[in-house]
Order: C-alpha cells, then sequence, then structure tokens
C-alpha cells in the first residue's frame, strides 16, 4: 500500500523528540502554569467549542460520512482505530493511572490561576488525554488518505496539535497527558490502516445510495 502521510509521519516525530525533551526537563505543574498564561479573552470564549473537534462523537460522524459518501473500506478502519484507541486510553484512564487528578485539582484554589467563568472543570483520570486521541486518529486518517500535498499533510498536523492543545489551554489536562494521547492516536490509526487496508480491499469502494 502507498501511504502518503510520510512528511505527517515526520512531524510526529519531531514533535514526540521536542515533547519528551520538554517533559523531562521541566516539572508538569510549572510546565502548566506556564502554558495557563497563554489565556486571553478570545480563547476563553474559542475553545470550549473547538476543544469538541476531538471529542470521539465528531469522529464517529466522520466516519459515517466517509461510509456514506467516499469510501465503506476506510470508513470501517477508520472506526477500528477509534475503538482500539479510546479502549486503550479508557483502560489507562480507569486502571493503570486512575489516581493521576487533573490541573484543576491543583490549581482550583491557587490565587491569580486563570479559570474560566462557568466552564465544568473534570478533576479525575486526567492521563492520557481522549480529545487528543481522537484528534490525531481523525487529523493523522486525513493525511494518510486526502492530504496529497506537503502543505496539506503539514496543515493537518498543525490541526491535530491545536485540537489536542485545546485541553491543555482549558485545563483539562496535562501537556504530558496531551502527548501520549497524541501518540495512541496516531500509532493506532496509521497501523490499523497498513494492517487492515488489504484485507478489507473488497469494501474500497463508495455506497452508492441509488442502487435498489
Amino acid at each position: 500500500m502507498k501511504m502518503k502521510s510520510n512528511l505527517f509521519d515526520w512531524c510526529n516525530y519531531v514533535y514526540w523528540l521536542m515533547a519528551l525533551l520538554i517533559i523531562t526537563q521541566t516539572d508538569k505543574l510549572s510546565l502548566h502554569i506556564f502554558f495557563n498564561g497563554f489565556a486571553n479573552p478570545i480563547g476563553d470564549f474559542l475553545m470550549p467549542h473547538l476543544t469538541n473537534v476531538g471529542d470521539g462523537l465528531v469522529l464517529l460522524l466522520f466516519a459515517f460520512f466517509v461510509f456514506l459518501f467516499r469510501s465503506r473500506k476506510l470508513a470501517l478502519i477508520l472506526f477500528i482505530a477509534f475503538l482500539v484507541s479510546s479502549g486503550l486510553v479508557q483502560f489507562l484512564k480507569h486502571f493503570v493511572f486512575e489516581n493521576h487528578m487533573r490541573p484543576m485539582y491543583v490549581f482550583q484554589h491557587v490565587k491569580g490561576f486563570h479559570q474560566i467563568k462557568n466552564f465544568h472543570y473534570h478533576m479525575s483520570q486526567s492521563f492520557p488525554s481522549g480529545h487528543a486521541t481522537s484528534s490525531f486518529v481523525l487529523f493523522t486518517f486525513i493525511a494518510m488518505n486526502y492530504a496529497k500535498s506537503a502543505k496539506g499533510q503539514i496543515v493537518c498536523f498543525i490541526g491535530a496539535l491545536f485540537f489536542a492543545f485545546t485541553r491543555v489551554y482549558l485545563s483539562q489536562h496535562y501537556f504530558e497527558d496531551m502527548f501520549v494521547g497524541s501518540m495512541i492516536g496516531f500509532l493506532c490509526m496509521k497501523y490499523a490502516q497498513v494492517f487492515l487496508s488489504q484485507s478489507f480491499q473488497q469494501l474500497d469502494s463508495p455506497l452508492n445510495l441509488s442502487k435498489k
């Protein structure tokens, strides 16, 4: 199978190296305070809405659209990648890192820490970020199948990173939660397509709704 995501892959690898350097060289609380300093009125208004791009429901709706109008094979692969990545994230959240609390659990009473008025903050099961995982599943899928140019693949990576970062901006996750979630999403989507594409070859055609 000819892959179209070479540049997208390399963007991820560089991001991993930089993120690991940041995580290993900084304290996660100090790092989160640094990111909290990015808060501004425009971000406070937009981010609670933009973060929904990383919601699993959005990804499922996108997969349904692909199933109806593009390719049943690709839609099924995307759905399986979502199930595997989401299952892994939920297992880690609930059974391995269930005691990892979210940023607002720590910072809710810290003077000067920015909070968005009337925004609902989660307190527990912080690691890893499910929204970051879904964002990278979605944009890795787009990069592999529809981003034919280098510019398109770079845009896909920036999109995945931006929507994952909304979780850090909103203090729903630490940077390390976002980082691990993004790795899970990228790897699950990439290898789901690599290993399943040939098996689902017979489904590689759009669904024709005009047939009776």
